[in-house]
């Protein structure tokens, strides 16, 4: 069976119920006072969009972190990120365009997850396992230097986007990649105001 086209879009909807509590990451005290910074952080729909064998649209809906606390402390540098001190990371859009890249055996850096893979964006931006689900304030966990993450199963995220491929393959990272070498997975990323997160700090 041919493979159909799959269409990534990181919406700018903000899922109004939900709050991430955030970390900053590399570091995470930014005023050094010994005690880690939490942050109230947005939370983004992304839909995943696709048809069936009939031709009739189909969407997947997922929520991600889009705007995260970013913190690379210059009294600490960490020479694996490019930008020194403090900003809120993350694309503030990208347009519609073919993904070019998979990256199967990715891992984490900002947390602990048994997830792996990352579907490049645009340079050291991806989209990548996020956690598991939005905690509270007293487990914030997560971090990110801007990547887009998948809060949930990242398994299951992309086995949604192997189901709406139409591939008769079951291993969700095969059709990833062969639908980046065909032209048919595509990403989007509406246009949004990242969030002033040094007015959403809760602890600090």
């Amino acid at each position: 069976m041919p493979l159909r086209r799959v269409e990534i879009c990181i919406s700018n909807q903000i899922s109004g119920n939900d709050l991430y509590y955030a970390k900053s990451y590399p570091h995470t005290d930014r005023d050094r006072n010994g005690v880690m910074d939490i942050y109230s952080v947005p939370v983004y729909f992304l839909f995943l969009k696709g048809k069936d064998e009939n031709g009739i649209l189909k969407t997947r809906v997922w929520k991600v972190l889009r705007f995260m606390p970013y913190l690379n402390d210059p009294l600490n540098y960490d020479n694996r990120y490019g930008q020194k001190g403090w900003t809120v990371a993350g694309l503030h859009k990208l347009p519609l365009q073919q993904v070019r890249e998979y990256k199967r055996h990715y891992s984490v850096h900002s947390a602990q997850t048994i997830y792996r893979g990352a579907i490049v964006l645009k340079g050291s931006f991806y989209i990548h396992a996020g956690p598991d689900k939005i905690p509270n304030a007293t487990n914030a966990i997560y971090g990110s230097a801007g990547c887009i993450e998948i809060i949930g199963n990242f398994n299951l995220f992309k086995e949604d986007i192997r189901e709406l491929s139409g591939s008769d393959n079951k291993i969700a990272d095969d059709v990833i990649e062969e639908l980046i070498k065909k032209g048919l997975l595509f990403v989007q990323i509406e246009q949004a105001t990242p969030p002033d997160l040094l007015k959403r700090i809760l602890q600090h």
